[in-house]
């Protein structure tokens, strides 16, 4: 076997994961109220991925993650769909109903919705490296997302092209979830270093 097939073989291992991996993350979001911890589940893997390979495993890692996050991502993920529903319904009054100050009222809400939109990018990442009460992840997260606003814009370009390569290309959805999870983290993992050496200096 020479080295072209090698490399062929190992694009082809590589590929296969990501895609198994990202249908076992679709199935496990399929009754809706399990998304936050099939998505807990899935950085979980793509943590391992990143410092041991794809040897770490599939299946039994995603599982495993999957258990041990459960609670905590499944109480952040109700928190979150309330959270959502109350911003819907406030735009939705506001977008239909004239009243005094409305325009200072919507920009309020623009700028809450940011937040609430930069703070779920970073929910996944705290989740499965920091053991923290539900608060405090939020309340890292946030702080994270502010405090390093254009890593959070870089992954708010990521999230958008990625969507749109799917809706143009829909056999991406094979892979859209993990591939996205996989090339987030990488922004996480690195950006990680950055917070920790920014502590140690103060």
């Amino acid at each position: 076997m020479d080295k072209s097939e090698n490399i062929f073989l190992k694009i082809l291992d590589i590929f296969t994961h990501f895609l198994l991996i990202n249908i076992l993350w679709l199935i496990f979001c399929i009754p809706i109220i399990t998304i936050f911890p099939a998505t807990a589940a899935l950085f979980g893997v793509v943590r391992k991925w990143t410092s041991e390979g794809i040897e770490a495993g599939m299946l039994s890692l995603f599982m495993k993650e999957f258990k041990g996050n459960f609670k905590k991502s499944f109480l952040i993920g109700i928190i979150w769909s309330i959270a959502a529903v109350i911003l819907y319904l406030d735009f939705a009054i506001m977008l239909q109903v004239e009243f005094m100050g409305r325009m200072v009222l919507l920009t309020l809400l623009i700028f809450v919705t940011m937040l609430y939109m930069f703070t779920t990018i970073y929910i996944f990442f705290i989740l499965v490296n920091y053991e923290l009460t539900i608060l405090h992840t939020i309340k890292n997260a946030l702080f994270i997302s502010i405090s390093y606003i254009f890593h959070t814009i870089l992954c708010m370009l990521l999230i958008s092209i990625v969507l749109i390569l799917t809706y143009f290309v829909p056999i991406f959805l094979l892979i859209f979830g993990s591939v996205l999870a996989f090339i987030l983290y990488q922004v996480f993992h690195r950006l990680s270093y950055r917070i920790h050496e920014t502590r140690a200096a103060n």
